[in-house]
């Protein structure tokens, strides 16, 4: 289960849901009679998380894209179906998530907890410039 807390001027309801902290320091919280521990876990460096809203119809970013996409395919004209344009707008932005784990803290072997510390970091290494295929059809 993965969680973004978000700003404490927020408020958010406890009817459903008040996570509280441990005796050791963890945050804890129970759903649906079910007892949850959470791990926080920071976005490497470099990224930022965000929560998202749909954009109100007709916006100005909306008018803009749209213009812009006409002009692009006014120069390349495949006779494609013309895709609908949908804006989301940015509600506010987070730097760690929290994952949640049922009556146990999320282990480093977690898919959430790994997928934001191992593979964001491989899928940037692999995309990294300066490897290109001449260079490595010469390591052959």
């Amino acid at each position: 289960m993965l969680s973004i807390q978000r700003p404490k001027s927020e408020e958010q309801p406890s009817r459903y849901w008040d996570p509280t902290t441990d005796k050791d320091g963890h945050p804890e919280g129970y759903f649906r009679g079910r007892k949850l521990k959470g791990r926080e876990v920071s976005l490497p460096v470099g990224y930022r998380g965000v929560v998202v809203k749909k954009g109100a119809e007709g916006n100005e970013a909306q008018k803009k894209i749209e213009e812009d996409l006409r002009r692009s395919r006014m120069e390349d004209d495949d006779g494609d179906p013309e895709d609908e344009i949908r804006v989301l707008e940015e509600v506010t932005q987070f730097d760690e998530l929290m994952v949640w784990g049922h009556e146990a803290i999320a282990e480093s072997d977690d898919t959430f907890v790994k997928g934001v510390e191992e593979w964001v970091k491989f899928a940037g290494a692999m995309h990294a410039p300066g490897l290109d295929e001449e260079s490595e059809s010469g390591k052959r």
